[in-house]
């Protein structure tokens, strides 16, 4: 029976992997990517002032900002918690909202097929993830 120490002994193990400590790496870069996306939206150099934006986005802007860059610099230091962080900020931040509440984040017709990317290469990376500890490569 495996208990909270060695799940994280277990996740330690993964992180110093080859392959695994490289796909941490370039998750951590796509996700400061994505922190810069929500400090633009923040500062409005998307197009759209923020603050005109629905109260839900900016929520998720902030909310997705601290996620993102706190999970990349777990992640890039190899820290054995920032899976865990990665994989629920994922499924309560993104997947959750973004099936169940989806009707909040449509404002245009191509909304929809925006989330649905999002969504499906969300479901990717965990995928990958999940492989990458099951073989611990």
């Amino acid at each position: 029976m495996m208990n909270f120490i060695s799940i994280n002994q277990f996740l330690l193990s993964a992180l110093r992997q080859p392959w695994t400590a490289i796909y941490t790496k370039l998750i951590a870069i796509a996700l400061i990517y994505g922190a810069t996306v929500h400090i633009s939206n923040i500062l409005g150099l998307t197009g759209t002032s923020w603050l005109s934006t629905p109260f839900l986005w900016q929520s998720m802007d902030i909310l997705l900002l601290i996620f993102d860059l706190t999970t990349a610099i777990a992640l890039w230091r190899g820290l054995p918690w920032s899976i865990w962080g990665l994989f629920t900020g994922i499924l309560f931040l993104q997947i959750i909202p973004y099936t169940l509440f989806r009707d909040h984040f449509i404002l245009k017709p191509e909304d929809h097929q925006i989330l649905n990317s999002l969504l499906g290469t969300e479901i990717l990376l965990l995928s990958i993830f999940l492989l990458l500890l099951y073989l611990r490569k």
